[in-house]
């Protein structure tokens, strides 16, 4: 015996049961690589070394090629997944990206002394470079990579007047490199809606040469933070967790839909043989009336839309705390009582719902640890406790001395580039600028935050 219900099933089969889900997980996100062709098994993490999409063979993003995808998914469905994402994006900015040049105090040790420039802050600006700069820092604290598109001005081609003039953010899900060949490194980017890839709207770009900026009059670039045993993309700090991340939503749609359903899944209903027998006659009454040919499926259709009113009379929030009144009468052919009956049926679920929770709380532990940032900086109330001043404090500190130095040098890097192709031999650099956060006892008490909140 088979039932299905949309894509959801059973299969009874010699006393046992099978259940069957005809959507996959691709599948459920409204696509499947099918329309690829596939080729080449690849060595690393990944299932494939290319992916053939408009004649091109692209590297994959992912198992399925939509690995920035996924990591949507996952963190749009986590309650505090786009929050802390949003918190380390702020703590990576600080007050944004200013110009420095190196410098050595007197006890040898090296600083930042800042500065500014009047004629490349204003290139910068012409490409609002801190929007766009932004952006890339979102991808990077998403993914541990991000992706530019270099545009040079129309005089690049005579010597010594090449000049990038603009830098352009290319999300995350549009950007694959194009596969060269087997232990070759990529030279071309194909930017597509991927995993659609349509031809109106897909493109091929050079790579971006370091050494030679200036070399095409559009490329692009990808600039990470290295991952452990990937050769081309990196991949989220937190994927360890993803398991953690799908459980730690689940408990919300589950009491959602207990809530909705409750009664209809806690409850036995009997009903007597003699209620359908006194209703068959009916309406075999009223077909002799109304000369028709009486069907038993007409009784099976009352029994349906009897059921389904009873059934909405106990389910749904907004029939809590009502009761229903059944009578029962004796029937001198049955030797017995007769009558409605509901008899509630005990499915644990206090203890379940707990059992739930507690791994929810696991879950939340788990993922906001793959994501690398203290719960006191992430707002997190664990075990009911939310950090003090002085844990975000020293945390805070932690967090810059550990956490800042390697995205920084990454994300700059594009701006680094352009400054020092257009400004050839100057010693100004690109770094972003972060306040030093003192305890509030170090600080004059009429400049304390309490103070002037």
């Amino acid at each position: 015996m088979v039932r299905r219900i949309g894509n959801f099933g059973f299969v009874e089969s010699g006393g046992s049961i099978f259940t069957f889900n005809a959507a996959s997980s691709a599948s459920s996100r409204g696509w499947t690589p099918t329309h690829f062709s596939v080729r080449g098994r690849s060595k690393s993490t990944y299932a494939w070394d290319y992916i053939t999409v408009n004649g091109y063979n692209i590297i994959p993003y992912g198992s399925d090629n939509d690995l920035p995808d996924v990591v949507v998914e996952l963190l749009e469905n986590f309650y505090a997944g786009e929050g802390i994402m949003g918190k380390k994006a702020g703590l990576q900015w600080g007050d944004g990206p200013r110009l420095y040049r190196d410098a050595v105090d007197a006890d040898n040790t090296p600083y930042r002394a800042w500065t500014d420039d009047a004629a490349i802050s204003k290139e910068f600006d012409r490409s609002d470079w801190r929007t766009q700069m932004h952006r890339c820092l979102i991808d990077l604290v998403h993914l541990e990579g991000f992706w530019v598109k270099f545009t040079r001005n129309r005089g690049g081609r005579i010597p010594g007047e090449g000049k990038i003039v603009k830098i352009e953010h290319v999300p995350a899900q549009k950007a694959r490199f194009v596969y060269e060949g087997p232990g070759k490194a990529p030279r071309k980017v194909m930017i597509a809606d991927f995993p659609t890839a349509d031809p109106q709207t897909c493109h091929v770009y050079p790579l971006f040469d370091p050494h030679d900026p200036t070399r095409h009059p559009v490329s692009v670039a990808y600039y990470n933070i290295y991952s452990f045993g990937h050769d081309h993309y990196s991949v989220p700090r937190f994927i360890g967790a993803f398991d953690w991340l799908k459980l730690a939503t689940t408990l919300a749609p589950l009491l959602l839909a207990y809530n909705e359903n409750a009664s209809a899944i806690s409850k036995h209903i009997e009903s007597p043989a003699s209620y359908w027998a006194e209703h068959e006659q009916r309406i075999k009454d009223m077909c002799l009336q109304m000369g028709e040919t009486y069907d038993p499926k007409m009784l099976d259709e009352f029994k349906d839309a009897a059921m389904e009113r009873f059934a909405a009379a106990l389910t749904g929030k907004e029939n809590a705390g009502k009761f229903i009144h059944t009578s029962r009468f004796w029937n001198s052919d049955a030797n017995d009582f007769e009558g409605w009956k509901i008899t509630p049926i005990d499915n644990k679920l206090k203890e379940y719902i707990e059992a739930q929770m507690a791994i929810c709380k696991k879950s939340e532990a788990a993922a906001t640890s793959g994501f690398g940032l203290d719960p006191s900086l992430s707002n997190l109330i664990l075990d009911t406790k939310l950090g003090s001043g002085s844990e975000k404090l020293y945390a805070l500190k932690v967090y810059n001395a550990t956490e800042t130095a390697v995205p920084d040098m990454v994300l700059c890097r594009p701006w680094q580039a352009m400054l020092d192709c257009n400004h050839p031999g100057s010693d100004l650099r690109v770094g972003l600028y972060r306040r030093v956060v003192e305890s509030e006892k170090n600080i004059n008490p009429e400049n304390r935050v309490k103070e002037n909140a």
